[in-house]
């Protein structure tokens, strides 16, 4: 677990995005996925996206006051937040 930056939703499948590249993900849908890695650090921010809280290295705000987060990925991924998700996003990380 501490090698996947992020899952990702894609239609029917999931994606695992981790130091050695997207690997499909063994579960059924992101809302399995989200209940599974719940208590290992990971959170839904999106409805296609649930991040792994310690792989954030940057959140950037924009003008609407959305934010995104920049994954520690090698291609520095930037996951949207959804409104929905915000509240959730800056009590996990403290901002």
């Amino acid at each position: 677990l501490p090698e996947v930056s992020f899952a990702e939703s894609d239609g029917n499948d999931v994606w695992l995005c981790t130091d050695q590249g997207r690997l499909r993900a063994a579960s059924q849908g992101l809302d399995k996925l989200d209940v599974e890695l719940a208590d290992a650090g990971f959170l839904r921010v999106h409805r296609r996206y649930v991040v792994n809280l310690g792989r954030i290295s940057e959140i950037e705000r924009g003008a609407k006051g959305e934010l995104s987060l920049v994954m520690d990925d090698p291609a520095n991924t930037m996951v949207p937040v959804s409104r929905r998700n915000t509240p959730a996003v800056r009590r996990a990380l403290d901002i």
